[in-house]
């Protein structure tokens, strides 16, 4: 089942003067180690490893439930920005987080031995599967049971976001006695695998140039033309005649303009997703508004790649394009989502999910569309599995439909402008069932937008924000008991807006105004 919240009109007015994002780093919740097992598995050995916590007991009530937060493809962020915390005073729940294996910053992390982040050998991340990661938190929470307490009897709901939402899926469905339920923001669930026979390779680039159209025709037919005269002129070897004006630094030329294609390419691809209210991975607050509105003024194809550019890079508007620029790199590379080494071996190893092809008819140039997509940046981290077939993976992770339709206290949840919706956002049966399996596309927020607390995007700046927020509170209070199964969802609409499903993203174009 999936229902869309759609976002009031005068919520476009409000969202759109957000401020940049504060965050909630000003915590007293330390962060504390773990002794985690470096590997699970029966023969693993004793080995083991500091994996690092955060823990708040402030409104913790005995018997009441543990939220538990599996951190994900970034090294653990402060507890008070999940919107968990908001719900632990209504609820009388703990809230604790848990970082990823592997992930932290160059200084400290929740690193196995032998694992430095700054010089990676490749057997130094063979514990980084997902078996150990989801038998992490098992234990984790399990160890809290046992030293909080009034924990012993809590039941457990685990909450994630991105890939750490794929992993609340997972979790839900393979230790169903361990997590009671589960809440997974902004989830890949299928596409997986290199192979040009997955038929949803294309979902994700289709939603993204939908938003586009949705937003805007005419900037969109813009985007369309400069990025169809930026592929020509490198195949031609004419960019310097054809956008003269895009004006790239002197010293960037040696480079050529690929590096600047790619980067155009993904940027355009990521600035809708992470559209966010505050600034985040781009320069401005609600990066694709701005975006979109430059464009529209934009006078030549040059003018008009500059602006993706530009977002990228975090320059000024008068500097020249500077291919060097760390931003510029990793923005050509894709890697916009995390640049943690341990999170491309993921990616090889397990989670291999093909978000990057492109059909023709979008509005960007056709892309890895047409044979194998290789997917892992690194055949020496490739798994024995990693060139199945998608549906290979969604029986080895029992994601199917029909699974997840039977799997109980599942919510997902995913905004409008992420394009991850298309490939995370099962169908479900029709039902106003708050313990029954869910999906919520929320209108007008980015990825995993749902998932951040009140500290960062307070209630009030936009209304569905405010709704979704109240759902999730309404599906865990009913998940404990302590909510009345005979109410219908406030999330439930119409039959006939219910049907709208893929047909909501013109609606998107109220947002820009």
């Amino acid at each position: 089942m999936l229902l869309i919240l759609l976002g009031l009109l005068v919520a476009t007015a409000v969202a759109r003067h957000a401020p940049a994002r504060v965050q909630s780093n000003t915590s007293s919740i330390a962060t504390q180690n773990f002794n985690q097992k470096v590997n699970h598995s029966i023969g693993g050995g004793p080995a083991t490893f500091k994996q690092r916590y955060q823990l708040n007991t402030r409104h913790f009530e005995p018997g009441g439930p543990i939220l538990f937060i599996q951190s994900a493809e970034a090294g653990m962020p402060v507890i008070n920005a999940s919107d968990f915390m908001d719900y632990a005073p209504k609820l009388g729940a703990l809230v604790v987080m848990l970082e990823h294996r592997f992930f932290g910053d160059s200084y400290s992390g929740s690193y196995p031995p032998g694992y430095n982040p700054m010089n990676i050998s490749n057997g130094s991340l063979s514990s980084l599967t997902l078996d150990n990661v989801l038998q992490d938190g098992v234990d984790f929470v399990n160890w809290i049971k046992r030293t909080v307490l009034g924990a012993k009897n809590s039941r457990v709901i685990y909450g994630s976001s991105s890939y750490g939402g794929f992993l609340a899926v997972s979790a839900r469905i393979r230790y169903p006695d361990t997590f009671y339920g589960a809440i997974a923001s902004s989830p890949a669930l299928t596409s997986f695998g290199p192979l040009t026979s997955n038929r949803f390779k294309f979902e994700s680039a289709k939603w993204a140039s939908d938003v586009y159209d949705g937003a805007s025709k005419d900037a969109s037919s813009k985007i369309r033309m400069a990025m169809t005269d930026f592929k020509k002129c490198i195949s031609d070897n004419t960019c310097n005649k054809t956008i003269p004006d895009l004006n790239i630094c002197k010293s960037s030329k040696s480079l050529g303009y690929e590096r600047l294609y790619r980067a155009v390419l993904h940027t355009y691809l990521a600035v809708a997703k992470f559209n966010y209210p505050w600034i985040d991975k781009y320069p401005t607050a609600e990066p694709f508004a701005d975006l979109i509105k430059k464009t529209l003024v934009a006078n030549t194809a040059a003018e008009v790649l500059r602006i993706p550019l530009l977002a990228a890079s975090w320059a000024n508007e008068s500097s020249c394009i500077d291919a060097f620029n760390s931003n510029i790199s990793k923005a050509s590379s894709g890697n916009i989502a995390s640049s943690q080494p341990a999170f491309g071996y993921i990616t090889c190893g397990y989670y291999p999910i093909n978000d990057r092809s492109i059909p023709s008819s979008n509005v960007l140039p056709e892309t890895f569309a047409r044979g194998t997509v290789d997917i892992c940046n690194n055949p020496a981290w490739k798994s024995a599995d990693y060139g199945r077939e998608n549906e290979y993976y969604l029986q080895k992770y029992a994601m199917t439909n029909d699974l997840l339709d039977s799997t109980e206290r599942l919510l997902i949840v995913q905004g409008s402008y992420d394009r991850t919706a298309a490939i995370g956002s099962p169908t479900l049966t029709v039902t106003n069932l708050l313990n029954h399996s869910r999906v919520i596309l929320v209108n007008g927020i980015a990825h995993a937008e749902d998932s951040v607390s009140e500290s960062i995007e307070p209630r009030g700046m936009k209304p569905q924000m405010d709704e979704i927020r109240n759902v999730k509170l309404a599906h865990l209070k009913e998940w404990l008991g302590q909510g009345d199964q005979s109410e219908d969802s406030s999330a439930t609409l119409t039959p006939a807006l219910q049907a709208m499903l893929f047909g909501f993203l013109a609606f998107i174009g109220f947002i820009l105004g």
